[in-house]
């Protein structure tokens, strides 16, 4: 029987990564292979005279985060579109037209278009079953012949085992992209709250709620009745707190993989500390009304100075701008990354992510797939790299030793906040194909905030877990995929806010349901399908 071990990362691995980091911001020079250079990016290959006759016009989904900063232009016509169509479209005949979707409502605005036939040429989402079920209807295209053709530069950049990721039933379905990072969350604390009441970093989960009920009781900074100890509050984010209750000694590989979580041994109990934190006023008692809804009332909270601590995206009040407006609200505010949510032996687990991103998809319907795999090579090179990530050299960013660094100006603020939505083909700011400590650098590049990102990556990589892979599609996880997502939901609603005496009764109950809607289908199927895999 061969056995895969359960990829556990390693936190010195992480420090010591950030301390290279810091100390390669001090001086040398980049040598070698690597992407970033000085000087105005050009369109590259994308030059020359455009072909004769009438454009094609290549639509390309683009998240709508519903984040634009104040006085910043719209996401469907600012510097990265026009980048893109000056750069690519012109050179190349045609019209880059994006057409939003709102990220919180991706997967099912993406099913109605598709079913409709209405989709843009270039569609992406990070939903497995959701790829697995368009392949298995005949509904995207079969990218492989025109990435040889077309997409040398692409396939460099991600690698054929990134590539495989995109396999299904032997053929290229879709191109993953790069994940730059593999980190899926962090957990932040306001140091000026503990200051201010004389408490340290809490390293532990018990320190932590301590903590928590001291923020409720004594209502520091600027929070008042409105503070809001612990906020961020969904099925994804909580993670950290859910693993660091799993009993690990119980689980094989095969349970990581194939069981509910809901099943986990453990699960239960850390489903019952976030019970006792709600019902003890501990976390945002309105988080069930926005929660997958309202993403903004978060930021509203936070930049109000009503939140102690939260589990966010790794480094996402650096990316997205929260810490930032933070200060400009209240300069005495400090965040500061812990890393407390500590299992029985002693471990900091949390999920991390495979090397593989969102993945990227033309439609069967599509008539324009060669200029779409056209659009992801040129988005390859490297120019074009740094522009989409970066801007305008002396303008949004400047070149230090080899790696482009964020100005700390309102145009790069404006230009820069939802990068990631245009150079679709990386999660992650990327500068070299050869150094990942020089791509960890790169996404530590905000001079203000640099020892709060290399802090985010280092612990929202301590003692990750990666899931095993199983090729295999899971029949039952296509066709259930939609509403076992709705019931997860729904069940982390429902057991969070149960009265403490109804808790066993509610989680049971609604634990059995999920399991008679096709939870146990899907379970019993990735079991099999990982024991043909592994168990050879």
């Amino acid at each position: 029987m061969r056995r895969m071990p359960r990829k556990w990362t390693n936190s010195l691995v992480a420090l010591m990564a950030a301390a290279l980091i810091l100390a390669g911001c001090s001086g040398g020079n980049t040598q070698g292979n690597e992407p970033a250079s000085g000087g105005q990016p050009n369109a590259s290959s994308g030059q020359g005279e455009a072909p004769k006759g009438d454009p094609i016009t290549l639509r390309v989904e683009l998240f709508d985060r519903n984040n634009t900063p104040a006085g910043a232009p719209p996401i469907t016509d600012n510097f990265m579109t026009k980048y893109i169509q000056e750069n690519f479209g012109d050179p190349n005949n045609i019209k880059v037209e994006f057409v939003t979707v709102p990220r919180s409502e991706e997967v099912d605005k993406l099913n109605v278009l598709m079913a409709a036939n209405q989709a843009p040429d270039i569609v992406y989402t990070y939903d497995l079953p959701t790829v697995q079920r368009y392949v298995k209807d005949g509904g995207i295209t079969d990218l492989g012949p025109l990435l040889e053709e077309h997409g040398q530069t692409l396939k460099s950049v991600l690698g054929e085992e990134l590539l495989s990721y995109g396999i299904f039933d032997g053929k290229q379905y879709t191109i993953p992209a790069k994940r730059v990072l593999q980190p899926q969350s962090s957990t932040f604390i306001r140091a000026d709250w503990l200051e201010e009441l004389g408490l340290p970093l809490p390293e532990t989960t018990e320190q932590f709620y301590e903590t928590m009920k001291a923020f409720k009781e004594k209502k520091p900074g600027k929070s008042g009745d409105n503070v809001i100890p612990y906020g961020q509050m969904d099925y994804f984010h909580m993670h950290p707190i859910q693993y660091s209750f799993w009993e690990w000694d119980k689980i094989t590989e095969e349970d990581l993989y194939a069981n509910a979580e809901w099943l986990m041994p453990g699960n239960k109990e850390g489903y019952r500390f976030l019970n006792k934190m709600f019902n003890e006023g501990l976390v945002d008692p309105d988080f069930p009304l926005h929660m997958n809804k309202d993403t903004q009332q978060f930021q509203k909270n936070l930049l109000n100075g009503y939140i102690g601590a939260a589990t966010t995206n790794t480094n996402e009040p650096v990316y997205m701008g929260y810490l930032a407006e933070l200060q400009k609200n209240d300069p005495n505010a400090k965040l500061a990354i812990i890393d407390p949510f500590t299992s029985a032996d002693g471990k900091r687990p949390k999920p991390i992510y495979p090397p593989n991103g969102l993945y990227i998809m033309v439609p069967k319907a599509s008539k324009n797939a060669e200029a779409a795999v056209k659009y992801l090579n040129w988005m390859a090179e490297t120019e074009n790299i740094i522009a989409l990530q970066n801007g305008t050299e002396g303008e949004t960013y400047k070149m230090e030793n080899g790696l482009p660094v964020t100005l700390d100006n309102d145009q790069a603020k404006q230009t820069l906040y939802n990068y990631f939505d245009y150079c679709i083909i990386l999660n992650g700011k990327y500068v070299s194909t050869t150094d990942e400590l020089k791509n960890i650098e790169a996404n530590a590049s905000d001079p203000n905030f640099k020892d709060f990102t290399v802090e985010s990556i280092a612990t929202g990589t301590n003692d990750g877990v990666i899931k095993p892979r199983v090729v295999t599609p899971i029949e039952a996880e296509i066709k259930y995929a939609p509403t076992l997502k709705q019931k997860d939901d729904e069940i982390f609603v429902k057991v969070i806010t149960a009265k403490p005496e109804n808790f066993d009764a509610v989680y049971d109950k609604e634990v059995a349901d999920y399991m008679k809607i096709g939870g146990q289908e899907v379970m019993d199927e990735k079991r099999a399908a990982y024991q043909a895999e592994y168990n050879q």
